[in-house]
């Protein structure tokens, strides 16, 4: 019996030494000293681990949205930078079900969890919170930690706070934004009209894309940013619209298009973002 008691007090001393700390500002393992820092900013994560190289990523683009291309990018090359080369391949020869790419996407969303035992409080100490959309993420700065009892939140000066997401509702960076303002939403996610957001997306779905918008027809300069889902069909399709691409880099289009063809291609189920040069917005005004 005695040693049955030893062995259980040994086990239980073991689960504790093992009890991980997700605050870090008192982490004896890595203290602030010994963080990298991207932009000002602390990284509250062991150096050449997936974590880490995705926080650096989202930190070097803060408060701008990435798309999983570029974080799967980026990710590679801070895990060869702080790793090595042999940390990268050991994680993307890693047996599993899951491809490299989706394991990315699962530790993003990881750093999302909140709680004191989360790991994402590691960041929302330090006012910062990551969104998570369909097809990307980024990270928000300048926040205030809030802590009420057990609970807290993360507000930032416009309001917004700790992101509200639905199972099986997962938004894109696109419709985020669309539905902000058309306050379907809140800046933070909380959905405050679900049946217009279904009533859109229905819309979307059976009619492809609405009526241009009536201007004289005209070339105008585009540049246009694709989702993880662009292919070959994607080239077609938008080539069928009238666009003749002059540079292409990464998921990066620019080109030339029709005025009366603009509205098809920001409504293209693969663009995730259409911007216009200065010198040719006065055209669409």
């Amino acid at each position: 019996m005695k040693k049955k008691k030893i062995m259980k007090k040994k086990k239980i001393k073991k689960i504790i030494k093992k009890a991980r700390n997700y605050s870090f500002k008192e982490c004896k393992r890595l203290p602030v000293e010994r963080m990298t820092e991207i932009n000002g900013i602390k990284i509250p994560s062991v150096s050449g681990t997936c974590y880490h190289a995705i926080m650096c990523t989202l930190v070097e683009y803060k408060d701008t949205f990435c798309m999983w291309s570029k974080i799967f990018e980026k990710t590679e090359k801070y895990m060869r930078q702080f790793g090595g080369d042999d940390t990268w391949n050991k994680f993307i020869d890693k047996r599993m079900s899951k491809n490299y790419q989706q394991r990315i996407k699962d530790n993003t969303h990881t750093l999302t969890r909140t709680g004191n035992n989360a790991y994402g409080y590691r960041l929302h100490e330090q006012g910062m919170v990551i969104y998570f959309f369909k097809d990307g993420a980024i990270l928000f700065t300048g926040g205030k930690l809030r802590q009420n009892g057990k609970k807290y939140n993360v507000i930032f000066p416009d309001g917004k706070k700790l992101q509200v997401r639905y199972r099986g509702n997962i938004m894109t960076w696109k419709e985020y934004n669309n539905f902000i303002n058309w306050e379907y939403i809140n800046c933070s996610g909380t959905i405050l009209n679900y049946d217009k957001i279904k009533q859109s997306r229905a819309k979307i779905a059976s009619l492809g894309t609405p009526e241009p918008l009536h201007m004289k027809p005209s070339r105008i300069k585009v540049v246009i940013v694709l989702g993880d889902s662009y292919d070959q069909d994607t080239a077609i399709r938008l080539e069928s619209l009238g666009l003749v691409v002059s540079l292409l880099y990464d998921n990066v289009l620019e080109g030339t298009i029709s005025n009366d063809k603009v509205d098809l291609v920001v409504n293209d189920r693969d663009v995730v973002e259409v911007n216009f040069p200065e010198n040719v917005i006065s055209q669409l005004l």
